[in-house]
């Protein structure tokens, strides 16, 4: 029974953060000024800079590049990318404070699929013919170098360019799927999609050299199933090497001495064990590392891991949640691993989480949700990118039609004054 006069809150969603005060979002411009439109404004990639800076790139019906300035808390776009629809995991930086970012299709748009799976033909080869045929007219995704210090001062309206320079296709009739660049900045890595390849950009030398598919079969694991299963990430580790996972869900490396790749005898967590009589695999969703240099990841199927590239050993830590995906992690300064879980669903949207690796076990943060009521109310539900930001920040990419960049304070860092 409601009585007279009383106020109820909002209680057909709710968060698992008890301190609402420490989650925000920015909008990425100035509304109804210069904000990326909606459609085209997914995060797909974030990066945290030298400088401590935040930059992001979108996927939609066209990419663009923003940053976030903490000195200002504001998001600038920097402009769109014509004639490209996504910059997907695709962020880096070189030893110079040089940004370069890798361009494709977007990878949420949805493909014309004809009716397979009759007579001699199966189900996945008809796909497979799907998806060649939506990238057979398509050039090729293109890396991108963009000079902060040429283009910062410069405002750009919505349908205004990015000053950004391209340095070429790397291969041709793919998107650039994911990069990461070498401790010493100098030399950029990647993957494309959907052939796989993984290529190379040596920054000095101001060319590339593509080194083939990390993955000798094509299956649809998912959790996209519309998607080849390949993974979408890389990193690398103090001694240089690129991990990343491969043919049967192995984990493999890149040796930048031999100039080969290398399998491990690892295997990436996930659902192996079928009644049906198929194979397929899971791949990597996400890589971070911490400052002692053991990497953390995610596979497609949800599950956490702890690798240590020194001693070659991968512990599963567990899944955070039954349902697949962990879309995108970030370590805060206190250690925490933080991570959202889930697939692309309207009913089930992605969850926060964090893992306190002293401890083990999964904390559920519940929803993402910013209430600055009465002036606005926004619930999260698909993220795709997450990182740190210097003063430990936890910043998280909405990947939704219409998206914004959030901010989440850990417990133990200074709001305002506030601990």
């Amino acid at each position: 029974m409601v009585l007279a006069g009383q106020v109820t809150g909002q209680d057909w969603a709710k968060t698992n953060i008890k301190q609402l005060q420490r989650v925000d979002l920015r909008y990425l411009g100035y509304p109804q000024v210069n904000e990326i439109p909606e459609n085209s404004s997914a995060i797909t990639s974030l990066l945290t800079a030298q400088d401590g800076k935040i930059y992001g790139g979108t996927s939609g019906e066209q990419a663009y590049l923003f940053v976030f300035d903490p000195e200002i808390n504001k998001v600038r776009h920097l402009g769109k990318i014509s004639s490209q629809q996504g910059i997907h995991h695709a962020l880096a930086e070189d030893k110079h404070g040089t940004i370069y970012f890798g361009t494709g299709k977007n990878m949420f748009e949805d493909i014309k699929l004809s009716k397979g799976g009759t007579g001699k033909e199966t189900i996945d080869k008809t796909l497979w013919a799907d998806i060649k045929a939506h990238f057979e007219d398509y050039p090729g995704g293109e890396l991108y170098r963009y000079d902060p210090k040429e283009s910062h001062a410069n405002i750009k309206l919505a349908n205004m360019d990015c000053q950004a320079e391209t340095l070429g296709i790397p291969v041709k009739h793919n998107s650039i799927y994911a990069l990461t660049i070498d401790p010493g900045g100098e030399i950029i890595y990647g993957l494309s999609y959907p052939d796989g390849h993984f290529f190379e950009y040596a920054i000095a030398q101001k060319c590339f050299k593509d080194y083939g598919p990390v993955d000798q079969r094509i299956v649809f694991h998912g959790p996209e199933r519309h998607w080849r299963s390949l993974p979408r990430a890389l990193i690398c580790d103090q001694s240089g090497r690129v991990f990343t996972s491969g043919t049967n869900g192995r984990l493999q490396y890149f040796c930048p001495k031999s100039k080969m790749f290398h399998n491990t005898d690892l295997t990436i967590p996930g659902d192996y064990h079928y009644i049906q009589f198929f194979e397929d695999y899971a791949v990597i969703d996400t890589l971070i590392k911490d400052g002692a240099g053991i990497i953390y990841g995610g596979s497609s199927d949800g599950h956490l891991f702890r690798f240590d590239p020194e001693k070659m050993e991968l512990l599963n830590l567990g899944k955070a949640r039954a349902d697949r995906r962990l879309r995108c992690m970030a370590i805060g300064r206190d250690g925490i691993i933080y991570l959202m879980a889930g697939e692309r669903s309207a009913s089930r949207p992605c969850q926060f989480y964090c893992y306190n690796p002293a401890k083990g076990g999964f904390d559920d943060l519940g929803l993402l949700i910013v209430d600055r009521s009465p002036f606005y109310y926004w619930r999260g539900q698909q993220f795709d990118a997450m990182v740190t930001g210097q003063d430990g920040t936890v910043y998280l990419g909405e990947s939704e039609r219409r998206s914004h960049l959030f901010l989440f304070i850990p417990s133990g860092l200074s709001v305002n004054g506030i601990k």
